[in-house]
């Protein structure tokens, strides 16, 4: 059987959540490295948003992050994205959603609108308005942090696809835009939060690139 193809891109921080998920989980995959400005047919048959990422496995198409980690939580043997206990599993489910929408949506998507311009409708302020949403959002990380004893949002350890996922937040927030970081007096359990993730093995996944692939193929 030949291995599953993960569709990508390096910057996509959706992308990046999928491979981070695939690698904690020991599954080996063929990365395509897609250009989002030329994107090859197959993409688009596979999904026809024609976004990443995409796993393809025996020639069937499983679309968005989540579904893939999903994907890697059944077929992979390393350490588990989820709690074993099915209340702190749900918890931890509702988080990802959380750490998804509120913090790397709002920091990727101004990085995207600024560096590829806005689109028809867009608020002149729109970046601003995204950057300044994800500073409001540190005092409640924080708050779930401190309810959870840290270090990891739903507590325990190790970190589950709830913390996982804020990966490439974590790497590229630090690389990118550090102004935007939590103050680590005022949110110091979140700053620490951050810190760990950038340590974590999986790390390497946030840069990592697989086979370009043209866009005629």
């Amino acid at each position: 059987m030949p291995a599953p193809r993960l569709w990508s891109w390096h910057l996509s921080p959706f992308a990046g959540k999928a491979r981070i998920a695939l690698a904690v989980r020991g599954v080996e995959v063929e990365l395509l490295e897609v250009d989002p400005r030329e994107r090859p047919p197959r993409l688009r048959e596979l999904n026809p948003s024609g976004r990443v990422p995409v796993l393809e496995v025996n020639g069937a198409a499983i679309r968005e992050s989540t579904a893939i980690a999903e994907f890697a939580q059944d077929a992979g043997s390393g350490p588990s994205l989820w709690p074993a206990d099915p209340a702190r599993r749900a918890f931890a489910r509702g988080l990802l959603r959380w750490v998804d929408d509120e913090l790397t949506v709002n920091f990727f998507l101004s990085i995207r609108k600024e560096a590829f311009g806005l689109l028809p409708g867009d608020p002149p302020d729109v970046v601003t308005t995204l950057r300044a949403t994800l500073v409001k959002r540190w005092p409640a990380l924080e708050r779930q942090l401190t309810a959870s004893d840290g270090p990891w949002l739903a507590g325990g350890e190790p970190p589950t696809l709830a913390d996982l996922a804020a990966l490439p937040l974590a790497v590229r927030l630090a690389q990118w835009k550090p102004e935007l970081a939590p103050d680590p007096q005022a949110c110091p359990l979140s700053t620490a939060w951050l810190a760990a993730l950038r340590e974590h093995p999986a790390a390497a996944e946030v840069d990592r690139r697989g086979e370009p692939v043209a866009a005629a193929t």
